[in-house]
């Protein structure tokens, strides 16, 4: 009989399939430690005589953990080594050469990930957006520093060449890294603030500053390598980006016509608004909006509908450049008589600096309509102090740009309908309230300044000149950062006031920042109404609901309470005035640009502080709150009322 051979042994029962991590699945399972594996080999090719090729193996040294270590290592001997001619030399001319390493090894990451993510093992290409942005940024870095090395350091080759150089070295390295990390993170972050919108706008203006700040610190954009500064860069491009107008250098001085267009880009950027322009060359294109980003811009942009969505867009950039061309054209006629201003800056002249008389125009109208008050001449305005054309024109577009686009739409439309011949509409609340306190915000600054310093920074000055100049000061006081006197000669009294009129701001929707004219009514009509001791708070025959006069209250508080505290940090780390320290912070939190001279001689730790006061104030606190706040629970209770004493 055969011997039986014994019975399998019976297998373990299968296990249960196990739970995967929420998420993107090459995000959970991509690590270092895989990065720092040899890739796994490829399944041999069949070739057409049926033969098996052999997989190509890619060399160590160009794997992503062992480039990214040699990186960091040659970041240390860069900076450790600058700016010694030959040895920086030598150091950038291996980063050179290690860029198509960088290159590939952010395509062979793209591919395991791929890989590891079960995806097709083919090649494929990486989004191409980011990819070629990163190269673009690595290629200029480095390319700068060979400027710096064969043409800057040589003429130049003091401490501002070595930190210039060092802060290429380092913007090279991050940027290499972040290619080497790939695109998933940067993508997640899109995402999730593409959902949001008060996260969409702190991001797109973060992200604007921030190039904006690499291209002012660019050689191109400087006169002078000496001026060049990583901290300067990022205060002038905060400052344009946030349409506020603080400068720690001379405009015309310190940047070359190329940094002149950076700046004023930078400020049509932030006056329109970055998701306003991106969306609106969209549509000129021919793309069509996805639902999620069309009501995204619909409720930053308060528009009624989706309908009326691509009609409000395209109106607000046309009407935009339609005003600035209207405004730059004005000033060019008034410039013409003034033929210092097409000569560059020139030590005795205070129009000087443009060097073209159209080109002072365009920038001071873009500038004056956004709000910004940035300007090209040696002495800004306070030259001009006696032409009545020049004050005009750049009051009228302050004003216009601190209206807002709603308050414009309604004007409009009612002329429109006047032509027909047809009975327009009644205006709204919010355009009747915003046009009867900025008249009259208008009219009290003007009385105002002319009362405090008719014999004081005045003194000089006509009487019909002392007018002028006074409602001048009072629009500028709103929002912009344009003087025709000089405010280092005014008192303390007229800084107080200036700092309460830069605190009210302009009206919402438009380039103006501070707390907003149509809160400082609801906050008057709240005062009002529990003076009186009315039930509800009322404007101009409606009253005002619940949510607005909560939401009045809360702005007004948080304004207040920030504003406190970044002038107790400069009052901390500057040894300035307190006053000036305090119009100093006002000025930069509510965006207007006015400064008693105090800007060009703030330290690194105060430039800072006010690099982020302007942020906070452009894109409002409340849109920063609940950018970092978590979506708000919905309660099913109400918790027991119990009253506090007030008073």
């Amino acid at each position: 009989m055969p011997p039986v051979d014994p019975p399998p042994t019976p297998s373990s029962p299968p296990s249960a399939p196990r739970a995967e991590p929420p998420g993107d699945p090459a995000q959970a399972r991509l690590t270092l430690a895989m990065l720092a594996q040899p890739a796994a080999p490829a399944a041999p090719a069949v070739t057409a005589a049926g033969a098996t090729a052999a997989p190509r193996r890619r060399a160590a040294w160009l794997r992503p953990a062992p480039l990214l270590a040699g990186s960091a290592v040659l970041l240390g001997f860069d900076l450790a080594l600058a700016i010694t001619p030959r040895a920086s030399a030598a150091l950038t001319a291996v980063e050179t050469l290690l860029v198509p390493a960088w290159i590939a090894a952010v395509v062979s990451l793209e591919r395991l990930r791929k890989a590891l993510a079960g995806a097709r093992v083919e090649a494929r290409r990486p989004r191409l957006a980011l990819f070629l942005l990163a190269l673009i940024l690595l290629l200029a870095c480095i390319g700068e520093k060979w400027l710096i090395l064969l043409g800057h350091a040589a003429e130049d080759a003091g401490q501002r060449a070595i930190v210039l150089y060092r802060s290429y070295t380092v913007l090279a390295f991050v940027v290499a890294l972040g290619g080497l990390l790939g695109r998933r993170p940067i993508e997640r972050l899109m995402a999730t603030a593409a959902e949001h919108p008060a996260r969409l706008m702190v991001l797109s203006f973060g992200v604007a500053t921030l190039l904006g700040s690499f291209l002012l610190t660019l050689p191109q954009s400087l006169r002078s390598v000496a001026d060049a500064s990583f901290i300067d860069g990022l205060f002038m491009s905060a400052s344009a980006v946030c349409v506020t107008g603080l400068a720690v250098h001379n405009v015309a001085e310190t940047y070359t016509p190329f940094g002149q267009a950076v700046l004023l880009l930078l400020v049509q950027v932030g006056g329109l608004g970055i998701m306003v322009l991106s969306t609106f060359f969209a549509i000129v294109a021919g793309r069509k909006l996805r639902l999620r980003d069309a009501a995204v811009m619909a409720e930053m942009i308060d528009a009624e509908s989706f309908a009326r969505l691509r009609r409000n867009l395209a109106a607000i950039v046309l009407f935009t450049l339609g005003i600035e061309a209207v405004g730059a054209l004005g000033l060019l006629f008034s410039f013409l008589s003034h033929h210092e201003i097409a000569s560059g800056p020139v030590a005795g002249e205070p129009l000087s600096g443009a060097g073209d008389h159209l080109w002072a125009a365009v920038f001071h109208a873009v500038s004056a309509f956004c709000n910004a008050g940035f300007s090209l001449f040696r002495e800004g305005l306070v030259p001009l102090v006696g032409s009545p054309a020049v004050s005009a024109v750049v009051a009228a577009l302050v004003i216009l740009g601190g209206l807002g686009f709603p308050v414009h739409d309604e004007l409009l439309t009612r002329a429109r309908l006047r032509l027909r011949g047809e009975r327009p509409p009644r205006l709204s609340l919010h355009s009747r309230v915003v046009l009867i306190t900025t008249a009259v915000l208008l009219v009290v600054g003007a009385a105002g300044f002319l009362l405090l310093e008719r014999s004081r920074s005045m003194g000089g000055l006509s009487w019909p000149v002392k007018v002028l100049a006074s409602f001048f000061q009072s629009a500028m006081t709103r929002t912009a950062g344009f003087n025709t006197i000089d405010y280092s000669l005014m008192g303390p009294a007229t800084w107080m006031l200036t700092c309460m009129l830069m605190f009210i701001g302009g009206a919402p929707g438009s380039t103006a920042g501070g707390v907003k004219v149509t809160t400082v009514a609801a906050l008057f009509a709240t005062l009002r109404a529990e003076l009186r001791g009315d039930e509800a708070p009322h404007l101009l025959g409606r009253a005002l609901p619940a949510a607005t006069v909560r939401r009045a209250l809360g702005l007004a508080f948080l304004m207040v309470l920030l504003v406190s505290g970044f002038l107790l940090v400069m009052l901390i780390v500057e040894p300035h005035d307190p006053m000036g320290l305090a119009l100093e912070t006002v000025s930069a939190f509510a965006t207007v640009g006015l400064s008693a001279n105090i800007t060009p001689t703030l330290s690194a730790p105060g430039k800072l502080v006010i690099t982020l006061a302007m942020f906070i104030g452009r894109i409002g606190p409340l849109t920063l709150a609940m950018a970092l706040a978590n979506q708000a629970r919905s309660r099913c209770y109400r918790l027991p009322e119990e009253k506090v004493g007030i008073g």
